[in-house]
């Protein structure tokens, strides 16, 4: 059974557009504090102006790493930036072929049906996993 919102809530937060999600993931140049937090903002960043969001769209952010990113996570980067949007970390399942020092995003954003989505892969990282 489908369940969906319209109008608006107290408070403001409009959501008459459907949660939908938005996919994207980034390479990062090292295991470091600045290169975590680098990445991330630039993931991020590239979700909102890549789908004309405003921050308050984004109800939340799963996040997933790599074992090899220890250094920071994204969202203790996104708490210290200022930005309050709910956030996630969990470790990526290793897998046969997996891909280095990677950051993967699920955003979930209110966003128009009508609206096509922008998925954001940036630095080597891959819409697709490779085949083995």
């Amino acid at each position: 059974m489908a369940v969906t919102l319209s109008g608006s809530l107290q408070g403001g937060i409009d959501v008459s557009y459907p949660l939908r999600a938005i996919r994207g993931g980034t390479g990062v140049r090292e295991d470091s504090k600045e290169a975590i937090r680098h990445a991330t903002m630039s993931l991020v960043a590239g979700i909102i102006k890549e789908n004309s969001l405003a921050w308050s769209d984004v109800e939340c952010l799963w996040f997933t790493m790599t074992s090899d990113l220890t250094s920071e996570i994204p969202p203790l980067v996104l708490r210290e930036e200022g930005i309050n949007i709910p956030a996630l970390c969990a470790a990526e399942t290793e897998w046969q072929g997996q891909p280095q020092r990677t950051i993967r995003v699920l955003a979930l954003a209110r966003i128009a049906e009508n609206v096509e989505i922008q998925h954001v892969f940036q630095k080597g990282a891959s819409r697709n996993r490779p085949e083995s």
